[in-house]
């Protein structure tokens, strides 16, 4: 008798795996055009042989490096399933020619992207390094920068943004100075100390470089 019930208990264990779970490769994804690559460089690093249990909460976790909004399930016997997945919109994309990285700031991650939403946040930079490794890990550095600049675009309006091996980033505006930051650190004080400095009668309206890369800032008259 008791074998019985063992057995029975097994078989309701294999039932129950079988009902509420899938093998991971055995799952296809649904998305809008640009969600569909940034969770194809997601999904292909899990485990393939790994069981998905089919609910919102379990997907989500399983795919916690990205900002999930929604997921549909739609389960297909005998043992697939197809998952419609929502992401919320980047905070920012950094663009170098044809190359963009959408920056998620609360997961800490950045991913290539082939297009932009006509409502995200763009910024172009030059000198960022061409090899998308790279370019996602410096992009992921400076992006907190970079959403600081585009917030701040009525007191610094930026015509071109550089990075370089010797001063890092630098910003030169449209009315004719440049904010050298260095590396993406403590951005909101480097802003802050720019803008106070454009503001002073003796530099405003006037060719100068502010160096913003140590605890206070120099200021270059004649800058290029």
């Amino acid at each position: 008798m008791k074998s019985v019930w063992r057995v029975a208990l097994v078989l309701l264990v294999l039932v129950g795996v079988w009902w509420f779970t899938v093998p991971a490769d055995r799952v296809t994804i649904l998305a809008n055009s640009w969600e569909r690559p940034v969770l194809d460089q997601v999904w292909p690093s899990r485990s393939p042989s790994h069981l998905l249990l089919l609910n919102e909460s379990s997907i989500t976790e399983y795919l916690r490096e990205l900002p999930v909004t929604g997921v549909a399930i739609q389960r297909e016997r005998p043992w697939n399933a197809t998952l419609v997945v929502s992401l919320a919109d980047p905070d920012l994309v950094i663009r170098q020619g044809d190359i963009m990285a959408a920056v998620f700031l609360d997961q800490g991650i950045a991913y290539a992207v082939p297009s932009v939403g006509a409502s995200w946040k763009v910024i172009n930079v030059n000198g960022f390094p061409r090899a998308l490794p790279a370019f996602l890990s410096t992009s992921l550095e400076y992006a907190q920068l970079c959403c600081e600049l585009l917030r701040r675009n009525d007191q610094l309006v930026v015509s071109r943004l550089s990075l370089s091996s010797s001063t890092g980033l630098s910003a030169r505006l449209k009315t004719g100075q440049t904010l050298v930051f260095g590396d993406g650190k403590n951005s909101i004080s480097k802003i802050d100390r720019g803008v106070a400095v454009l503001a002073m009668p003796a530099f405003k309206d006037k060719n100068v470089t502010i160096d913003l890369r140590f605890d206070g800032q120099a200021v270059i008259p004649g800058g290029k």
